[in-house]
């Protein structure tokens, strides 16, 4: 009886292991069954451009963890460089557009309209006549008329050809000084006069080789103009004269 019960014991533990072994061949067959049905999927989906795929299923078949499409270790460092970049440029136009203001704001000021305002003024004569190129003392001045540029530049040009019996040679270029005994290179109508050579006159071919340089350099309100208090002064004037 003992012997049949132990036959019976080794007949069931040998069904048990070769139904054992059955079932470990084929999860064994499917495996590469399972891996090839998965890749395909892989690739349909990167063909149509997804952007993301599972995380599971491979790692539990493969025993790994997968990377997803387009996420390999260089892309990814790409990608941080490119997130960079753009954060560097966003700075840098941000940049450019708080520098580009500034510069604006920088760019010499030559508006000299609006009567309401006393303007300080900066202004040089220019002399650009080839090998005579020269810049004249700089001048500062009050202007409180409402002018263009182009009035201005003839207000200048016609007050410096006014006053070339008072304006000294350049020794630059022009080679004026105070020796009277060597005449200035150039013009040739400079004269000797209070110890040093003046321009005095300039051929009328070289004066339009006059420039002048200007820029406003501040700007004051003008005080009212009172005009009923000076009516009521210029009345009590009369009145006072025709009493006496």
């Amino acid at each position: 009886m003992s012997n049949w019960y132990e036959r019976n014991q080794e007949r069931d533990a040998a069904g048990r292991s070769s139904n054992g072994v059955i079932w470990l061949f084929g999860q064994m067959m499917m495996l590469p069954l399972t891996v090839f049905v998965y890749g395909m999927e892989l690739f349909v989906k990167t063909i149509q451009g997804r952007q993301s795929v599972p995380d599971d299923g491979m790692d539990v078949i493969a025993g790994r963890t997968t990377l997803l499409p387009y996420e390999t270790p260089h892309n990814r460092n790409e990608s941080t460089s490119s997130r960079s970049t753009c954060v560097t440029d966003g700075s840098a136009k941000e940049d450019a557009a708080q520098t580009i203001p500034k510069e604006t704001n920088n760019m010499n000021d030559r508006d000299l309209s609006d009567n309401d305002m006393l303007k300080l003024v900066r202004y040089k004569v220019l002399f650009i006549k080839r090998d005579y190129e020269v810049a004249f003392p700089e001048v500062e001045e009050l202007v409180s008329d409402d002018l263009t540029d182009t009035a201005y530049t003839a207000w200048k040009v016609a007050e410096f050809i006014q006053s070339l019996d008072e304006t000294a040679v350049p020794k630059k270029k022009w080679e004026g000084g105070t020796d009277g005994g060597k005449k200035p290179k150039y013009p040739k109508y400079a004269q000797y006069t209070g110890g040093k050579w003046v321009i005095h006159k300039l051929d009328e071919e070289d004066k339009k080789y006059i420039r002048v340089y200007y820029e406003v350099l501040d700007r004051y309100p003008r005080e009212k103009f009172k005009h009923d208090e000076r009516q009521i002064e210029v009345l009590e004037e009369i009145r006072d004269r025709i009493k006496v």
